[in-house]
């Protein structure tokens, strides 16, 4: 049986991983053109950003994997 402090613990670490996930997504979406896809996934990417504590965290979140799809992947 899980405890609720994993439960928590869990929780917690997807609402930081969706904005970040969520930039992700929207940059390569704009990249590829997709202006209205992108926009939407950036919304719903700063909403969860506001919700995450420490509010300047779960944006800069939000930024670095918005900054992250965009950006040209060099191997």
């Amino acid at each position: 049986m899980i405890s609720f402090t994993a439960i928590a613990g869990l929780l917690l670490l997807v609402l930081f991983a969706l904005p970040l996930l969520l930039g992700f997504l929207a940059g390569r979406a704009f990249r590829e053109g997709r202006g209205r896809v992108g926009l939407g996934l950036l919304l719903f990417g700063a909403f969860l950003g506001l919700l995450a504590r420490p509010r300047p965290l779960g944006l800069l979140l939000l930024l670095m994997g918005l900054l992250l799809g965009y950006g040209r992947l060099r191997l």
